[in-house]
């Protein structure tokens, strides 16, 4: 999980954005990697779903 979290980071590092909390990466990546929606107030879990297609709940 640590990989692919680190992969995602990147991944929106190179569209300009930068997320600034590490648990937000981490809960992201867990959720896009196991095909669940994630239910967020948060705006750093924006560019996962614009990017990196993590469901909203």
């Amino acid at each position: 999980m640590a990989i692919k979290s680190a992969e995602n980071y990147r991944q929106l590092r190179k569209q300009g954005i930068t997320i600034r909390k590490t648990a937000d990466v981490i809960i992201a990546s867990f959720c896009i990697e196991n095909n669940l929606p994630l239910l967020f107030l948060d705006k750093d879990f924006v560019p996962f779903v614009t990017y990196l297609n993590l469901l909203r709940a």
